[in-house]
């Protein structure tokens, strides 16, 4: 039997040994994290200047088309049309809404004067009519009338390339999305401050050009980064429409109007939410058939949108809603904003995030500097890609 001398200072000694083998792990570590930086770093460079480069075309054309439709909706929303808002009663909404879908029925929704919009308005896809309160046309607007406007229109849209266009749009969106992050990941290596003077180009040089690209391109990147998202998700509409869809955890027992009569309708529907303020009917969607499919036997039931405001200074319009069945009286449905998921309430600030529907004018004042910015960041780093890769090899 052999015995084992431990000496004093054993503990001392595992103590410093386990503390070399620790520190020479971190160390192997910190060398293998720096080594794959290394390797992503480039990468992550060729694809923000090569793939941004590609994309380069379809995103100035999409951003100067935004320009364009952004300005042709803010001089739309600074026509007051002549007239002084003057708030309706229920009585009058209920003859303005009976008076439009008789005389207009191709019209989809009656929306009526808030102090926003000052008249009464109809209005379907690519048109609509203001009146005065005499129901007096004062005003018919009709897109296909403005030659630019549509060619911009479907130039933002599908690069005139119909379908194909448009799904190459959405994914140059979503790239071009990618692109925004991986420029931000590159700034927060090497930042050194935000500097405003810089945002300007003092010249035409690359160097000037390239500070200012860097400067603005993060005064944007948030809003341009949601841009590009919201574009693409408005393509790809399955995968945030199912969100929108509401189950009420119970079954209410809402009051019941009188039938095919607006005023009594409009009534009962401003008394269950008697703060907000009513502000449109919209008439409901026709469903459209598959080719080959069956038509749906009967017609299609009369259940009506009636659209609030739950206050004036709401950023998301006309995002409060009650259904309501105009033949029968009853009410389908009704569901405020707050009421909503959270998942729901993102998607429903899908499409207004991207084209401003339903926002105040600011935000379309804003989105359509965005765009402009967005124009001369991309003017200025295909100016700078250009020179520093294909005049370089020429010579």
């Amino acid at each position: 039997m052999r015995l084992i001398i431990i000496p004093k200072n054993f503990n001392e000694v595992l103590f410093v040994a386990l503390q070399q083998t620790v520190l020479s792990s971190i160390g192997k570590c910190q060398e293998h994290s720096e080594n794959i930086n290394m390797n992503v770093v480039p990468a992550l460079k060729w694809f923000h200047n090569w793939v941004g480069f590609v994309i380069s075309i379809s995103m100035l054309i999409v951003l100067v088309t935004g320009v364009y439709l952004g300005g042709m909706d803010m001089l739309k929303r600074m026509d007051d049309k002549g007239q002084q808002y003057v708030p309706l009663t229920i009585e009058q909404k209920a003859k303005a809404t009976e008076f439009i879908f008789e005389n207009y029925p191709k019209m989809a929704s009656v929306r009526f004067p808030t102090e926003h919009t000052p008249y009464l308005e109809a209005a379907t896809r690519g048109e609509s009519i203001a009146f005065d309160s005499d129901f007096n046309e004062i005003h018919h607007h009709k897109v296909s009338e403005i030659p630019l406007w549509t060619t911009m229109f479907w130039l933002h849209r599908n690069f005139l390339l119909g379908d194909f266009g448009k799904y190459l749009n959405a994914w140059a969106s979503l790239i071009g999305g990618l692109v925004t992050l991986v420029g931000i990941y590159l700034w927060w290596r090497i930042r050194k401050g935000f500097r405003l003077k810089q945002s300007i180009p003092t010249d035409t040089r690359s160097s000037s050009l390239v500070k200012s690209h860097i400067q603005l391109g993060l005064f944007i990147s948030v809003p341009l980064f949601l841009l590009c998202i919201t574009g693409f998700l408005i393509t790809y509409k399955g995968l945030w429409m199912d969100a929108l869809k509401h189950t009420p955890v119970a079954e209410v027992q809402y009051p019941i109007s009188q039938k095919s009569d607006w005023q009594s309708q409009l009534q009962t529907a401003q008394d269950m939410w008697p703060e907000s303020l009513l502000v449109s009917v919209s008439k409901p969607r026709q469903k459209k058939t598959e080719p080959g499919a069956e038509k749906p036997k009967g017609p299609q039931e009369l259940n009506y949108s009636i659209g609030f405001d739950t206050h004036s200074d709401v950023w998301l319009r006309q995002a409060d809603s009650i259904t309501m069945n105009y033949e029968q009286g009853k009410i389908q449905s009704a569901l405020l904003h707050s009421d909503r998921s959270f998942a729901g309430k993102v998607a429903t600030f899908v499409r207004p995030l991207h084209d401003a529907l339903n926002m105040p004018f600011k935000y379309v004042a804003f989105i359509t500097v965005i765009a402009f910015i967005g124009t001369a960041i991309l003017l200025f780093s295909a100016v700078t890609f250009y020179r520093r890769i294909f005049k370089k090899k020429r010579k």
